[in-house]
């Protein structure tokens, strides 16, 4: 972010000057899915929000064949892209809603869908990214559309390191059974000993079948900030200024949420992000 000098060159962005071209998101998601109510959350299960009713964009399809969602893909949380050659920071943010958790930020940079619980040969995921292709910070993670078998097992993933070394295996988790199966679930594969992100995703693996298909998928996902509602009804303001990390916000990047609850309860989320270019 060399192109801002200073605190006063960044608060002159801010406002307006120098091309900085402030923008105010502010987003509304609830865990309804085209208005039926998600499954409850598990307190600590990660759960995607991509399926989520709310705005800018209502929730997002089920994916099918490999692809790279971007800004106007619905489901994102549909930014502005930087113009004139500058790049797009974010600065800060903020969110609240009806119950305590964390909201995990991220850009969603290739998806797939229609994979099977039941299938133990390596299911193909394939594709090419689009956004940070070199890979460092890419994480793979297995989300659930239709819910997956009561058999407990376990899942691994082939991939491209962060160096290009193809043919890395994940460290097996597990996958079926309670927490582990139920629709809007965000399963973490660990890449792994040293890698530090993923270029490519060659296939998943399912050690053993679940009992019943469903359909789940892969997500690459860029993780990009976290922010915490504390309490119903609160949730401090984030400043990525004040010696947190600025995440860069990639041309087309497609912004969307994940939700690790608290409670058991389906949250309703409020949130504002704040962005310049630069």
């Amino acid at each position: 972010m060399a192109a801002i000098a200073d605190l006063s060159a960044l608060v002159n962005r801010l406002t307006g000057g120098n091309s900085g071209t402030p923008e105010n998101l502010d987003f509304f998601k609830t865990s309804r899915i085209a208005g039926t109510a998600d499954v409850a959350p598990i307190v600590g299960r990660l759960s995607s929000m991509w399926k989520w009713d709310g705005w800018p964009n209502p929730g997002g399809a089920t994916p099918g064949a490999v692809a790279v969602p971007t800004r106007a893909t619905a489901g994102a949380l549909a930014q502005t892209n930087p113009g004139g050659g500058r790049e797009k920071w974010l600065v800060g943010g903020g969110v609240t809603g009806l119950v305590a958790g964390t909201v995990i930020l991220y850009d969603r940079l290739l998806h797939i869908g229609g994979l099977s619980g039941t299938t133990t040969t390596a299911q193909t995921v394939g594709g090419t990214l689009t956004r940070n292709t070199g890979g460092v910070g890419n994480q793979i993670w297995v989300e659930i559309y239709t819910q997956i078998g009561a058999t407990s097992t376990t899942i691994t993933s082939s991939y491209t390191d962060d160096a290009g070394n193809a043919g890395n295996t994940t460290t097996a988790v597990a996958f079926g059974n309670t927490g582990f199966r139920e629709v809007s679930r965000i399963i973490k594969l660990p890449l792994a000993a040293g890698d530090r992100g993923v270029q490519a995703v060659a296939s998943v693996t399912v050690l053993a079948t679940t009992g019943t298909a469903g359909n789940f998928g892969v997500t690459v996902a860029r993780p990009l900030a976290y922010f915490q509602v504390t309490q119903a009804g609160l949730g401090p303001w984030s400043s990525m200024i004040d010696g947190a990390p600025i995440p860069e916000i990639d041309t087309d990047a497609c912004l969307a949420m994940v939700w690790v609850p608290a409670t058991t309860t389906g949250p309703e989320i409020h949130g504002m992000l704040t962005m310049l270019e630069a």
